[in-house]
């Protein structure tokens, strides 16, 4: 995702300063087209561009009769150099998904026949790359071309102030092709939706231009509310509103972008090639993919100090995501696709989703596993207690008590509370460590009962 999200940027950046760019002989009538060739002869001549972007995305994912509603925003600064092709840019990605937020840093850069992307998030730089031919840095000059001959541009009369300066407006609509090329791929912020058939959208395009430096000033994306495509495994994603601002604010101002050595030292996440012979490694690929993916997502909950927020398949319907709290790690590391960990200040919370018609019996299923898990590492639960449930068998907890490897007592808590039509259900495993207590335990169990509301700090600590 995040390697899409860094192109769909780049995109963005370069089709505003290719569509807009250029000062050449006045002519006496202005046409939105000579506009365009002035601004773009003044942008061959540009060294540096720096500017900022906003994306507001409003969607919603259905298949097999199930739907997903994502919103998702963006807003970041950027900068770019021309020679060499550099892109930075910083800024702060908002999802729905349970209120995620979260820092982001990207540099982009073209090293030979590759294009490399450097990513921070969660504190830890990763990178990836992609044939340069296969970027959108080196062949936004086919999708101006694209632009200027198939979709009609008019220049609107007179001047607009932005700022302390007059700007030309051109206006154009752009067709589904177009807006691939410019996003890079539909889905970068649909992870999993597959390859959508863009064909049928339809984008309103507005250019801005300094009327005195013919050079761009903005870009804005548009596309209207209520456009469906869909995908041939019968995934439809109908886009509730999406739009992309471009601001341009100086020009030839960097004389250099300087990639940090701690990005630069990052470890390279280059999926292997498949042969097609057989479906194991492209399989192995896919997963490596999610779980990638699902930790990037991870992040503190905003609205908690000692809490993380984080993502697994529910293993129930095909690529349904759900989300959890769990422990805040500095160091989390995503185990698998379908559940949930975190460990911290001796407690440890593993999420998980289960079939079953009430939360005795999803308690009952869920000690199974446990139990089950435990065995093939040697231990076996010690003693348990039966389910104690409530609101019509719907939410309820199973203590239990096993004996670590190292002789400590390990006090458990299962956990279910029913999720969706009454047919799922949340599955936690609480356990506790009192050994591993600290200064932040009694703050991070408060944090626990009121996120599954329970009131598990009596247990350990006097009120």
């Amino acid at each position: 995702m995040r390697k899409k999200i860094c192109w769909l940027l780049t995109s963005v950046m370069l089709l505003s300063a290719i569509m807009l760019g250029g000062c050449g002989a006045k002519t006496e009538k202005l046409t939105a087209e000579g506009i365009l060739e002035q601004v773009n002869t003044n942008m061959e001549k540009v060294r540096s561009v720096s500017g900022d972007m906003a994306m507001d995305m409003d969607m919603k994912i259905s298949q097999s009769g199930l739907g997903m509603n994502l919103t998702a925003g963006l807003d970041c600064d950027l900068e770019m150099t021309m020679e060499p092709e550099v892109l930075h840019m910083s800024g702060k990605l908002d999802m729905s998904l349970l209120g995620l937020s979260m820092d982001i840093e990207t540099y982009s850069v073209i090293e030979g026949d590759k294009a490399i992307t450097y990513t921070k998030a969660n504190n830890a730089w990763t990178q990836t790359e992609e044939a340069a031919e296969d970027s959108e840095i080196g062949g936004m000059g086919d999708l101006f071309d694209s632009l200027s001959s198939e979709t009609g541009l008019t220049l609107q009369e007179g001047t607009e102030k932005l700022g302390d300066k007059e700007v030309y407006v051109l206006t154009a609509e752009a067709s589904g092709s177009e807006i691939d090329s410019l996003m890079g791929e539909m889905d970068s912020l649909t992870e999993g939706v597959g390859d959508v058939d863009l064909s049928d959208i339809k984008a309103n395009v507005t250019l801005r231009v300094y009327k005195d430096e013919m050079l761009p000033a903005s870009v804005t994306v548009e596309v209207p509310e209520g456009v469906k495509v869909s995908e041939s495994d019968g995934t439809s994603l109908e886009i509730n509103s999406m739009s992309i601002v471009m601001d341009y604010t100086e020009f030839d101002t960097i004389e250099s972008i300087q990639i940090p050595e701690e990005a630069l030292n990052s470890r390279a996440d280059v999926p292997a090639e498949t042969t097609g012979e057989t479906d194991t490694t492209l399989e192995a690929v896919v997963n490596e993919d999610d779980l990638a993916g699902l930790q990037g997502l991870y992040a503190k909950a905003p609205e908690y100090e000692h809490m993380g927020i984080g993502y697994y398949f529910d293993g129930l319907e095909e690529d349904t995501i759900r989300d959890g709290y769990v422990p805040y790690e500095e160091a989390f590391v995503q185990r698998d696709t379908g559940s949930l960990t975190g460990v911290n200040h001796g407690i440890s919370i593993r999420l998980t989703m289960m079939r079953a018609n009430s939360a005795s019996e999803a308690l009952n299923g869920l000690l199974q596993d446990y139990t089950a898990r435990l065995e093939t590492r040697g231990l076996s639960v010690l003693d348990s207690d039966e389910p104690s449930t409530g609101d019509g068998d719907t939410v309820g907890l199973l203590p239990a008590v096993y004996i670590d490897a190292e002789g400590k007592q390990i006090f458990t808590v299962l956990y279910a509370d029913v999720r969706d039509d009454g047919s799922v259900y949340m599955c936690a495993e609480m356990e506790f460590d009192e050994s591993g207590f600290d200064d932040t335990t009694e703050a991070l169990l408060a944090e626990i009962d009121d996120a599954y509301a329970m009131n598990l700090s009596s247990v350990f600590f006097e009120e």
